[in-house]
């Protein structure tokens, strides 16, 4: 646990790294597959670049959409993992509905994702306002911590591994659409 009294940070979110060698080849779409059973109601990523590591994910979360002028944000915050059985599943969500440290949770991601995407509503008239969306809505309370920059200073000081891609934004922008 970390205490701080110069700080005014309400949540930070730490990750630790795990290094697994394998004693046999992965073949990462097999694993992306199972990932796809596991969180059906996810989004699940794969990116290899040439002759680098795979990284694949599977993602609750979407950072964003945009369909012509409109913009949706998940506002995702205490999430739990899914219960081995319906009943199991049933109590989890009770839990979080009635979790007043839960609620706290999920209403400052409601509303930093808010302000930060209603703050200058002509920036998507701008020739980079897909970077500022992006750049405004991550990293979100649920993968860095609020307030978002004193939260980033205290991983960068407390994490002793680069966080790499890991909780990074994937997507695509086309045409229209962006995700």
């Amino acid at each position: 646990m970390i205490e701080r009294n110069d700080s005014s940070v309400s949540k930070v979110v730490l990750a630790r790294s795990t290094r697994v060698v394998p004693t046999a080849i992965i073949d990462p779409l097999t694993w992306l597959a199972c990932l796809k059973v596991e969180g059906d109601n996810a989004y699940q990523f794969f990116l290899q670049p040439p002759n680098a590591p795979a990284f694949i994910g599977n993602t609750p979360e979407q950072l964003f959409h945009r369909k012509g002028l409109h913009i949706t944000s998940d506002a995702l915050a205490a999430t739990r993992a899914r219960g081995v059985s319906l009943e199991l599943d049933h109590q989890i969500e009770l839990d979080l509905l009635t979790s007043l440290e839960d609620d706290i949770e999920f209403t400052t991601a409601v509303n930093e994702n808010g302000q930060k995407t209603t703050e200058d509503p002509t920036f998507i008239c701008s020739i980079n306002w897909k970077f500022e969306i992006l750049s405004s809505l991550h990293p979100s309370p649920a993968v860095c911590g609020f307030p978002t920059e004193e939260a980033q200073l205290l991983i960068a000081e407390t994490e002793v591994f680069d966080r790499g891609m890991y909780v990074g934004p994937v997507g695509w922008f086309g045409g229209e659409r962006r995700e």
